[in-house]
């Protein structure tokens, strides 16, 4: 579980959060594109799993999820033109969690491998080494970055209002997303579920009323409903991992 949790934290960073506009043009539109991408994502991953590179099965491995990720994400490349929508999203995702889960197959996974740098680096020894930290940072980016992508596709879906332009998604409105959940997530974190619940509520109507992301009534609900299910039952989720 140790590894896994890393080698997931850098798949969120690398497929949400540096997946920026011009990467995905390029990822898209760019014969070798995807590979700035994966490259990222190969990064990313090696720099989660020092302690781990010790071992050439571990090593060989990161370059195995590396070739995976290429390649689940040229299939979605061939078929993006086609159709772009929530279920293709998904799909997406859960390829990529199937090949990261396949980490518990490695021995040499099953035992914590610690980071022991040294100083000036050695602060990072403590974020690294504890489960609390790297789960809470999970917990941040699944809901502020993985979940914005999530909540354009729903109201795409659902909503009277496509986000998704073809040189990707407008930056305004995906990081004006981001800060927003955000707040719900540090809300929740120094205050309570019923702040977070009231903060909640009350930017999520105001956004979806400012920007019309809805059509009628029943559209209004169904978003909401969608993305206070996806925020406050991963933050449920993440809860119970910490024991809090």
């Amino acid at each position: 579980m140790f590894w896994f949790l890393r080698l997931f934290l850098a798949h969120l960073i690398a497929d949400f959060t540096l997946q920026t506009n011009r990467v995905f043009k390029y990822k898209v539109y760019n014969k070798y594109g995807v590979l700035i991408h994966t490259s990222i994502y190969l990064v990313i991953t090696i720099l989660l799993s020092i302690p781990y590179l010790t071992s050439p099965m571990c090593f060989s491995y990161i370059f195995i999820l590396f070739s995976l990720h290429t390649i689940i994400d040229l299939s979605k490349i061939k078929k993006i033109s086609k159709s772009n929508g929530i279920r293709e999203f998904l799909k997406d995702q859960i390829q990529h969690f199937i090949t990261l889960i396949s980490v518990f197959l490695l021995p040499q996974a099953k035992e914590p491998k610690y980071l022991n740098l040294s100083s000036p680096l050695s602060f990072l020894n403590r974020f690294y080494n504890s489960d609390y930290y790297i789960l809470l940072s999970i917990g941040y980016f699944f809901v502020a970055f993985a979940g914005t992508i999530f909540y354009f596709y729903v109201i795409k879906t659902f909503g009277g209002k496509n986000i998704f332009y073809k040189d990707g998604i407008s930056i305004k409105e995906k990081y004006m997303e981001v800060i927003l959940r955000t707040i719900i997530f540090i809300t929740y974190y120094i205050g309570s579920f019923y702040v977070s619940l009231f903060v909640f509520i009350i930017l999520r109507i105001l956004e979806m009323i400012i920007n019309k992301t809805y059509r009628n009534i029943i559209s209004f609900l169904l978003i909401l409903t969608y993305d206070f299910t996806f925020i406050f039952s991963m933050i449920t989720f993440l809860n119970a991992l910490l024991g809090t």
